[in-house]
């Protein structure tokens, strides 16, 4: 299972929605991409959240405690085999 972490940063352009869109593309069942961007761009998520859904993952967001920083957790569809 491979942990992939990307911070967004302050702004979300079309370079960060490429590098999102690669890292989705070699997911295998059982990991995980999470990713991280500031809450006051948390207005950008329906872009990233449809790009997952196209990517077909299934996503969890969630803010942190402070609520400075937003996240989004992908994970590929369907069950883990074992």
């Amino acid at each position: 299972m491979r942990e992939i972490s990307i911070n967004l940063g302050p702004s979300i352009e079309q370079g960060d929605l490429e590098i999102v869109r690669a890292a989705a593309s070699h997911l295998k069942p059982g990991d995980h991409l999470t990713l991280s961007l500031e809450a006051a761009d948390a207005h950008e998520t329906d872009r990233l959240l449809a790009l997952l859904a196209d990517a077909n993952l299934d996503c969890q967001t969630h803010g942190s405690h402070s609520g400075q920083t937003f996240f989004i957790i992908a994970t590929p569809r369907g069950r883990e085999s074992r």
